[in-house]
């Protein structure tokens, strides 16, 4: 059974005008376990509300999503919460650090919606990452590439079967980015998540397991194995 199963997923959005214009238009697609799939795309095409509906932060207009074999909108709102916080892990562009807490509290605090709190081990991933020293700073006190290592250690503390992230990179200079991006991979490797990464940046997404553009995902030519590499 696949990690995550999409069939005849769509996403439309009402405009100033009042016409529903649709978004997304997703016929399969198909993530296997542990597998590292990038979709790129320009700005605006439907990747972020492509990652918001497998999250489950979205509710499609029609269309199945399976993830470990749970259709996820046969959940009610609040156990699909529960389900999210026990299944994914979620990396945004803007990271969404809580500003009054340390690094370690952040990490924590996201563990409390999912398998629950474990201390130790969301401090080992801050070593991991290369934050031990860092774990009583608060957000405005790191850099750029080091707030992403916390929001990196916060997704993985669920120890999540799928990892979401959203222009991780974005806000990296070329350089830190690729650094960034390795790093990411790894750790999903490491800890046995698989990883679903959007991106406009096709320089980065070399060495995927699969590659594909949202036009690719559009087509229908997106299951295990398709797809651009």
């Amino acid at each position: 059974m696949p990690l995550l199963e999409i069939t005849e997923l769509k996403k439309s959005y009402r405009g100033p005008d009042g016409v529903h214009r649709e978004v997304l238009d997703v016929p399969s697609f198909i993530l296997e376990e542990e597998e590292q799939v990038a979709l790129e795309g320009r700005s605006g095409c439907g990747k972020t509300t492509f990652l918001n509906l497998v999250a489950g932060i979205l509710t499609p207009d029609r269309g199945s999503i399976r993830l470990g074999g749970q259709e996820l909108f046969a959940l009610s709102e609040a156990d699909r919460d529960c389900f999210r916080a026990r299944s994914l892990g979620y990396v945004f562009q803007a990271f969404h650090l809580l500003g009054g807490y340390t690094v370690l509290e952040n990490v924590v605090l996201g563990m409390a919606f999912g398998r629950g709190i474990d201390r130790r081990l969301a401090s080992d991933l801050l070593v991991e990452l290369g934050l031990g020293d860092h774990q009583r700073h608060r957000p405005h006190q790191l850099s750029i590439g080091q707030r992403q290592r916390v929001a990196l250690a916060r997704a993985l503390a669920a120890r999540p079967r799928l990892v979401l992230a959203d222009e991780p990179t974005g806000s990296l200079d070329p350089e830190r980015a690729g650094e960034a991006l390795e790093l990411l991979r790894g750790a999903c490797r490491e800890h046995g998540a698989a990883l679903l990464l959007v991106s406009h940046d096709e320089t980065l997404l070399g060495g995927f397991d699969r590659r594909l553009s949202m036009d690719e995902l559009a087509r229908g030519v997106a299951g295990a194995n398709g797809g651009a590499t």
